[in-house]
This record gives C-alpha cells, structure tokens and sequence, in this order.
C-alpha cells in the first residue's frame, strides 16, 4: 500500500524542473452560487487542486524543450496526474516561479526577463481541464533586466519583489508596478527574498554576507544579520502565524544544514539548528505558520515543526539529486517539491490526517455518548413506568 501511495502521489515530467508553485484558484469570476464562471469548482473540498512546474534544458542544444506544465493533484485518492496541458517557452527555461495569493496570475523569471501568465479554461473542453496562458499585462519595468534568482509576493498581494542575479533589488507596487524600493547593489548576487506577514519589511539574502532588512516605509536597511560562527546564510522566510516575531533563514555549515533564527522585534538572533548532514537546496514555510520545509541536496525532504523547532516528518530520497523548489498548499494540508531529475511529489502532512483521524474518533465518541443517553432514558422510562403498574397493582390488591 505504502509503495502504491509513493507512486500515485510522485510523477516524472520529461523535463529537469526548476520552479513549481500550487496553481491559482480563484483567478476566474465567479456566479452567485460560487461557481466559477468557467465551470470549475471553487469548493475546496472538491478533491482537486492544480500545480505549475518550470523548466527545461536551456537554449535548446540539449534537445530538452523548455515549458511550463499545469497538472492536476486529487486530494482523494492522493495522485498527481500527467500534463493536462504544456505551454512551450520556447529557448527560455522558466527558472522561478511567484503565485498571487489571491490567484490574479504566475510571475515567471526567465534568463533576461520576467513574464506574467494566467489560468485559463480550455476551449472546447467539456470538462474542468484548464490550460495556462501568457497575460497581456507586460511586466514592463522586469524586461531585460537579466535573470531574477528570487520572486515574491507579499502576504496581501499588494507588493511584488524581485532579486537579481548581479544583486540588484526591485520592490513594487501590484498591479501597478510603480517601483518603491530600488537598491542596485543590496548584495553581489540576491539568493532569496520575502516579505514579513505585514509587508512592512523585507529580508534578503546573497550568495555570501549577512541577511539584510529593509524597512519599506523608510524604504532603508534597518537590520544586517550575520553569523558568529562560521557559515552562508541561504534562503529566507519571516514566521506567518501572527504571534511569534521570527525570521528563519537557512545555513550552510560546511556540508551541514542548518537554521538560523532571529527575533524581529530586536533583530537579536535566537540561535541555530542542525537540521541535516548535508546543505539545504530548498526551503518552504505554510501560510498558516505551522511548519517550514526543508529540501535537501540529495533528495530528502523534511517538514519541521516551527513550535518545537524540531522534524515532524520526513521523507528520504524524494527525489534522485538535489531539490529544486518547494511550496505548501494554501490550506496547509500539503507539500509539493520538485527537483532536477524531472520529477515532482507531493507530501500529505501526516499532522492534517492525525487530526482529521482524531475529529472524526471525537464525533463517534460523542455519537455513542449520545446514543447511550437516549438508550438509558428509554430504560429509565421503562422502568419507571414498570414500578408505577406494580405500585398501581399493590393498590389494587384486597387487604
């Protein structure tokens, strides 16, 4: 069962994938009685979600095209299906990826550019199956401006960022793309960025140096984070829950992977984890704060719990080499990772089934509970009713 499972819920694309992102759910309009108008369900409970994956073989000397793929994942039977639809880029490899939060399109940075793309219902499809289109919006201030190593939005959709290879910085307004924050050399080369769950700052770090944070009111650096021993800060991520003020940003030490955490009300470092024996080649966290992710160079993926700061779940060779790029599903319930070897999976968080497990043990204890009571009433009736006929029939009895 276990082995069927793996097979289901992990797929190869044809293709080394760079990028990959859980596809937009609300970008179309919807009717009155919350269906979309082209016909797809925007129920959450439907079983069905769509994912995006990126890349391809470069300029195409390799004889591997370079596309990008919209797929579907049902939750219900935990399988991740062939392309329902490939869209060619042509000699240009989509190298990373940034949803809307709230579905209005994918941004993807190419080796000179950026372009924004949307999901479509196919034409002719008497079925749900959509298809992925080039916008006619044109991310005018992101031409030729080389390649952009890290993309995001901001937890509102409000803000996009963008951080280039030769170290340069955009932050901007969405949809407008009025620029706010223009920092041509934050560092030597930009390896990741993100937006804190305010929007008021945002952190970024380069292929070598501290992580640096910018106030995007005062649009300055209010904070650069190094470390005290030795060690390269990676990828990224500010704490999503609301209550803890935490900025986790991944290390390598050595052949080490590990975390690093610091307090965002002082910027004073907490400390840092061991997480793996080898360097961390991806890194995720869930929109509801609950757990990060880990991809690691040799295939591995580990989901770590953020309260206990320890792994909840992990799975050894998810993939054959190294990770590429990780996302959680909106609604937390999952993982979805690809990696260079054309293959992509997605992780059911064994939490979610716990807990799922655990409510529906509580609803049938509360319906024995129930049941029980209603079954005593009737014996306790029946037995009142049984002496008040005796009590009736020692009155009626001569002395």
């Amino acid at each position: 069962m276990g082995g069927t499972q793996f097979l289901s819920c992990a797929r190869k694309y044809d293709l080394p994938i760079f990028c990959c992102g859980w596809a937009p759910s609300t970008s179309q309009k919807e009717d009155k009685d919350g269906e979309s108008v082209d016909g797809r369900s925007n129920d959450p409970d439907s079983g069905n979600s769509y994912v995006i994956f990126g890349g391809g073989g470069g300029d195409g000397a390799t004889g591997i095209t370079n596309n990008l793929l919209l797929a579907r994942f049902d939750y219900d039977s935990n399988t991740l299906f062939e392309a329902m639809h490939i869209l060619s880029t042509k000699d240009d490899p989509p190298y990373r990826m940034a949803v809307h939060p709230t579905g209005h399109g994918v941004v993807c940075s190419f080796t000179q550019s950026c372009r924004l793309f949307e999901m479509v219902k196919a034409s002719g499809s008497d079925h749900n199956d959509m298809k992925l289109v080039l916008a006619n919006k044109v991310l005018s201030q992101l031409q030729d401006v080389g390649q952009q190593n890290a993309l995001a939005f901001s937890a509102d959709g409000t803000r996009f960022a963008a951080g280039g290879d030769d170290g340069h910085l955009r932050v901007f307004e969405w949809p407008s793309l009025k620029l706010i924050l223009d920092q041509p050399e934050a560092h030597k080369s930009i390896r990741d960025i993100d937006f804190s769950l305010d929007s008021a700052f945002l952190a970024s770090t380069g292929g070598s140096g501290p992580c640096r944070i910018w106030d995007l009111s005062s649009m300055a650096t209010v904070a650069s984070l190094s470390l005290d021993q030795a060690g390269h800060l990676g990828f990224c991520r500010f704490s999503r829950d609301g209550t803890n003020p935490l900025l986790f940003v991944t290390v390598k030490e050595g052949d080490k992977g590990c975390i690093a955490v610091w307090n965002t009300n002082n910027w004073g470092k907490v400390g840092v984890k061991k997480f793996q024996e080898c360097p961390i080649s991806a890194f995720a966290m869930s929109y509801d704060g609950k757990y990060l992710a880990i991809g690691s160079s040799e295939g591995d993926v580990s989901i770590i719990s953020v309260r206990k700061m320890i792994v909840h779940q992990r799975v050894k060779r998810a993939h054959m080499i190294f990770v590429t790029s990780m996302e959680f599903s909106r609604d937390c319930r999952t993982l979805l990772s690809v990696s260079a070897d054309s293959s992509a999976r997605v992780t059911i968080i064994e939490e979610v089934q716990k807990e799922g497990l655990r409510t529906r043990i509580l609803v049938f204890i509360i319906f024995v509970i129930i049941l029980f009571l209603y079954m005593a009433k009737d014996v306790l009736w029946d037995q009142q009713q049984w002496i008040s006929d005796i009590h009736k029939d020692i009155s009626a009895t001569p002395a």
